[in-house]
């Protein structure tokens, strides 16, 4: 990274607002999988079941790929009234995360591809893909892929697909409430100072996480200033 550049984009950032206005962000790990929409929709008891998986594809178009996304142990089939009651979520949202391979399913997948005379899958990233789009419901299980969620939004509606809360952390905070995986290396931070310093802990990590990253995410917390400021 360069340090210019986010103390640059930090001014930007601060000079777009009004100056009476608090700006916090929001660190996050940058996994190196695929990303995934998760849909929610009521039933009859009042929970929240898992109706539709898709993936992100170009960013508006995917593939449904629910049935494979039901044998992801970390991804909830359902959330009680209870869990939603306690997270403050209604029983209608979406869901975004991604979904990683760990790096030792990966060499076990590799290991089972070489001695079935097949080539060894490039990394991670691909492995996942490739398992939750194309193969049979009982290998992904055997796969054993990961979910970690990072967006909670409104589900249908006019508001589908905007922010459920009024901050980042929170929405953070209400996904882990509700029974969702959340990665645990996620801080609001105050200042781009404080930032800099999660970046530089965050690189000795990468050896034992388990699983791939590629960066780290910076985000403005308070999902109205996101809205005002745009995205990428």
């Amino acid at each position: 990274y360069n340090e210019a550049e986010l103390r640059a984009w930090d001014q930007r950032v601060r000079d777009a607002l009004p100056s009476t206005e608090r700006v916090r962000y929001v660190c996050e790990l940058k996994l190196d999988g695929l990303s995934l929409a998760l849909h929610y929709a009521p039933a009859a008891d009042g929970s929240a079941q898992l109706r539709r998986g898709l993936t992100r594809g170009d960013g508006t178009i995917g593939e449904d790929v629910t049935t494979n996304v039901r044998t992801i142990r970390s991804v909830p089939l359902r959330v009680s009234a209870a869990k939603l009651k306690a997270a403050g979520m209604p029983a209608n949202f979406e869901v975004r995360g991604e979904v990683v391979l760990p790096q030792a399913a990966f060499v076990k997948m590799n290991e089972q591809r070489v001695a079935q005379g097949l080539a060894p899958a490039v990394n991670p990233r691909n492995a996942a893909a490739g398992t939750i789009r194309t193969l049979e419901p009982n290998i992904v299980a055997q796969r054993r892929l990961d979910f970690y969620a990072y967006f909670l939004l409104h589900g249908e509606g006019e508001k589908a697909g905007e922010f459920l809360l009024p901050t980042q952390s929170g929405g953070l905070e209400a996904l882990r409430t509700a029974g969702f995986r959340v990665n645990p290396h996620a801080t609001t931070l105050d200042s781009i100072d404080e930032a800099l310093k999660f970046i530089e802990k965050a690189e000795p990590l990468r050896d034992s996480l388990g699983y791939e990253i590629d960066g780290v995410v910076i985000k403005v917390d308070a999902s109205v200033q996101q809205r005002r400021l745009g995205f990428t």
